[in-house]
C-alpha cells in the first residue's frame, strides 16, 4: 500500500525513485528531439499510448520496437509517421500482449504506408539470422489470405531501412556513391537459406571468412587416420 513512488530512502529521507534530477536531464534531448526514443511494446492499446507521446512533446523521434499487434494500429503508426523495429514472425499468443499476433503483421504494416525493419530478435538469437527472416516473410507473402514482403521490401527491412530508422540512412544500408563501403557478397539470393557469404568487406578492407565451423569443416571433410578426436577411435 501507500505511495509506490517512495519506496527507499537515503538517511532516513524518502526518495522519489521514478524521476530522479538525473534522470530528468538525461531525458532533455530525447523530448527535445536530439536523441531517439525506442519504446519496447507489442499489445495494440500499449502502441496507442505511446504515440500519444507524440502528440505530447511533438519533437519527439518515436520508435516503436516489437509492436506484435502493430497491424492492429497500422494506420495510427503511419499517420504518425513512426518507424517500427518489428519482431518479424511472431504468431502465437504467447503473452496476453501478443493476443493477436501474425505472420502478416510486418507486411500489413507496410501495406498501410509504416516503415517497417526487421528485429528485436528472441533471446538467442542474433542477427545473423536476419536473411532468413526477411525470405520467411517473402515466402508469407506467398501463402493464400496472408501479407508478407516483396524481395525487395524484404531485403531493404534488413539494410537501408534500418539504417534510416536510426538516422544513418545517407552512410550505411545501401550499396549507393558516399555509403559506406561494407558489403556482403553471397554465392545465391542472400534470403535463401542456402546460400552462402564468399566475401565480405567492411570499410573497403575484405575480412577474414575463417572461424571455429570453418576450421571443424575443413578438419573433418576428409579425415585422415589419427586426426579424429580419440572418442571416435
Amino acid at each position: 500500500g501507500g505511495d509506490p513512488r517512495m519506496v527507499s530512502s537515503v538517511q532516513g529521507q524518502a526518495t522519489d525513485t521514478l524521476l530522479t534530477r538525473f534522470d530528468a536531464a538525461a531525458l532533455v534531448p530525447v523530448v527535445t528531439g536530439r536523441q531517439p526514443l525506442y519504446v519496447h511494446v507489442d499489445r495494440a492499446a500499449d502502441i496507442r499510448a505511446t504515440l500519444a507521446l507524440k502528440r505530447e512533446f511533438p519533437a519527439l523521434r518515436l520508435v516503436v520496437v516489437g509492436a506484435a499487434e502493430g497491424w492492429r494500429v497500422a494506420g495510427e503508426l503511419a499517420a504518425a509517421q513512426v518507424p517500427v523495429i518489428a519482431t518479424a514472425l511472431t504468431d502465437l499468443p504467447g503473452r496476453f500482449e501478443t493476443l493477436a499476433a501474425t505472420q502478416s503483421n510486418v507486411g500489413r504494416m507496410k501495406k498501410a504506408g509504416v516503415k517497417v525493419a526487421i528485429g528485436n530478435f528472441y533471446d538467442g538469437e542474433q542477427p545473423r539470422y536476419a536473411p532468413q527472416y526477411a525470405g520467411n516473410l517473402v515466402g508469407v507473402a506467398r501463402v493464400p489470405g496472408a501479407t508478407g514482403l516483396t524481395w525487395g521490401e524484404a531485403l531493404a527491412a534488413i539494410t537501408s531501412v534500418p539504417a534510416e530508422i536510426i538516422g544513418e540512412g545517407d552512410h550505411f544500408g545501401s550499396l549507393k556513391p558516399g555509403r559506406a563501403a561494407d558489403v556482403v557478397v553471397w554465392d545465391g539470393d542472400p534470403l535463401e537459406v542456402t546460400s552462402g557469404v564468399v566475401a565480405v568487406y567492411v570499410d573497403g578492407v575484405a575480412q577474414s571468412l575463417v572461424n571455429h565451423q570453418t576450421r571443424l569443416r575443413d578438419r573433418y571433410r576428409h579425415p585422415q587416420e589419427g586426426s579424429l578426436p580419440k572418442a571416435y577411435q
